[in-house]
C-alpha cells in the first residue's frame, strides 16, 4: 500500500535543501513516496537542454528557457528562487533513492500552465490559451498543443529509467474562466474528445518510457459520459474530489469498472500553505487536522462502498505562493497523518 506525500513546488519555489529535508522527514515517517509538483501554474524545473522541435518550427534551448522563466516570474516572482536545475533534480533523485523513497514528478497540462502559456506568447505562438484563460491551452490550437506535448515529453524523457510513475495532471481545465470555462466550457466548444486524445497521447509516451501514467480525477469521463471516447485504462487516477458546482465529476465506481486503478488523494487531507484557520480560506490547517481524524485512508471521495486503491496521497498546496512555508507545520501534519495511517494498516 503506497503512502505518498505531495508537495506543490510548482506554484511556490522550494529549494533543493528544503525538498531534501522533506524527503528525509517523509522517509522517517514511513512514507513510500513523495510527489513533487514541478509544473503547476509556475514551472520550477528547467532542464539543461530545453530545445523544442515542434511541427511548425524549432525553438532554441536558451530562448525556451528565457521565455518559460519570464512566464514563471509573471505568475509569481518568488523572492526565494525561481527554479530547480537538472543538477538539483539529479541530486534529489539520488537522495530519495538512498532513503527508499519513490519520487513522482508532476508536469501539469493542459491546465494550470500559466508560465508555459505566457512563455509560448514570448516565443511567438499566437493565441495559445483557451478563451480568456491565463492557465490553459486551447486544445484546438495545434501549434500550442504540439509545443506543450513536446515540452512534457522532454520531462518524461529525463525521468525515464529514474522513476516508476509520472503524473500528467490533466485537472481543472480553464478553471480561471468564470463563464464558459471548466469542463463544461470545453464540452460546449465541442473539444472534449480532443482532451481525451491529448491525455491518451501523453499517457502513451509515459508508458513507452517504462513509467506508469497518473492523472487527477475531475476531468476523466466528465459526468460519467462515454460518448466522446475512452481513456486508456492503464492510467492511474488520483481521485481527489467528489466535485462542486459546475464540476460534475465521474463517480469512482465508474472508473474502477473501466479498469482504472485509484490512488486515493482525498482532499480532506489537503493543506494550503499559510492558511491556518477558517478566516484564511479553505483547506486551512485546522481543517486538515480534522480531515485526517475523520477520513479513513481507504475512503475515496463520493464512493458509495469501499473500493480497491493502490494507496493514499496527502497534499501540501501553494495556492497562495506568497505565503510563508513553515516546516514545523508540515512536521505536525506528517506526524498526525502517519499516526492515523499506521492505526489502520499496521
Amino acid at each position: 500500500m503506497k503512502k505518498i506525500l505531495s508537495i506543490d513546488a510548482g506554484r511556490k519555489y522550494f529549494s533543493k535543501e528544503q525538498l531534501e529535508t522533506i524527503i528525509e522527514k517523509a522517509s522517517q515517517a514511513g512514507f513510500t513516496g513523495i510527489e513533487v509538483i514541478l509544473a503547476n501554474n509556475g514551472l520550477r524545473f528547467i532542464l539543461d537542454d530545453m530545445a523544442i522541435n515542434g511541427q511548425v518550427q524549432y525553438y532554441e534551448s536558451e530562448k525556451v528557457k528565457e521565455a518559460l522563466i519570464k512566464g514563471t516570474k509573471k505568475y509569481y516572482d518568488d523572492p526565494n528562487g525561481c527554479y530547480l536545475s537538472q543538477k538539483d533534480m539529479d541530486y534529489l533523485l539520488q537522495s530519495a533513492k538512498e532513503r527508499s523513497i519513490e519520487l513522482i514528478p508532476v508536469i501539469n497540462s493542459p491546465g494550470h500552465m500559466d508560465a508555459i502559456v505566457e512563455g509560448m506568447k514570448h516565443l511567438g505562438i499566437q493565441a495559445p490559451a483557451f478563451r480568456t484563460s491565463r492557465s490553459t491551452i486551447d486544445l484546438a490550437n495545434q501549434e500550442a498543443v504540439d509545443f506543450t506535448r513536446q515540452l512534457v515529453k522532454k520531462y518524461i524523457d529525463y525521468f525515464s529509467g529514474k522513476v516508476g510513475y509520472f503524473n500528467l495532471g490533466c485537472d481543472e481545465y480553464a478553471n480561471d474562466v468564470k463563464t464558459e470555462g471548466g469542463w463544461l466550457g470545453l464540452l460546449d466548444k465541442g473539444d472534449y474528445a480532443k482532451f481525451i486524445d491529448y491525455t491518451n497521447e501523453l499517457a502513451a509516451i509515459v508508458k513507452n518510457n517504462r513509467m506508469e501514467p497518473i492523472v487527477f480525477n475531475d476531468g476523466i469521463y466528465y459526468h460519467a459520459d462515454e460518448r466522446y471516447g475512452q481513456f486508456d485504462p492503464a492510467i492511474i487516477v488520483a481521485y481527489w474530489t467528489a466535485g462542486w458546482k459546475g464540476y460534475e465529476v465521474c463517480p469512482p465506481e465508474f472508473l474502477v469498472a473501466k479498469g482504472h486503478r485509484l490512488l486515493n488523494t482525498n482532499d480532506s487531507w489537503y493543506w494550503v500553505i499559510g492558511r491556518n484557520t477558517e478566516k484564511d480560506g479553505y483547506y486551512h490547517f485546522e481543517q486538515v487536522l480534522e480531515g485526517i481524524e475523520r477520513t479513513e485512508i481507504s475512503q475515496v471521495p463520493a464512493a458509495v462502498e469501499k473500493l480497491p486503491i493502490i494507496g493514499s496521497m496527502f497534499g501540501i498546496w501553494a495556492d497562495d505562493p506568497e505565503r510563508q512555508f513553515e516546516m514545523q507545520a508540515l512536521d505536525q501534519l506528517i506526524t498526525r497523518y502517519s499516526s492515523y495511517w499506521n492505526q489502520q494498516f499496521q
